[in-house]
């Protein structure tokens, strides 16, 4: 799985990319989408930091519940449970696997 995060080749100009606002460092902060996921019936979104990040490791993404405020608008929700969080990343592994995008076969 590790060869999926450092080949920077599979991320270009092209991909979706989300800038999310970091209160702590007062700054925004790019991320690849790498893939939007229903789990349980809920819908989660998976992301990538474009630049590395110091509070984020390298092979590290960002998951985030995706629920509709009272206006109708999308937004990240962070996730308290492990369990929950652990069963929508294996989920995310499961549907990179499934495009070869492992690592397993030196893709």
């Amino acid at each position: 799985m590790s060869d999926f995060f450092e080949d920077q080749e599979n991320m270009n100009e092209d991909d979706d990319i989300i800038t999310l606002y970091n209160e702590e460092r007062d700054v925004d902060e790019d991320f690849y989408h790498l893939a939007t996921l229903d789990v349980d019936d809920k819908w989660y979104v998976v992301m990538k930091p474009v630049e590395k990040l110091p509070d984020i490791e390298e092979d590290e993404v960002l998951i985030y519940e995706i629920r509709e405020d009272d206006a109708g608008n999308d937004i990240f929700v962070a996730i308290e449970s492990e369990e929950e969080l652990q069963k929508v990343f294996d989920e995310f592994v499961k549907e990179m696997e499934k495009y070869g995008l492992d690592g397993e076969d030196g893709e």
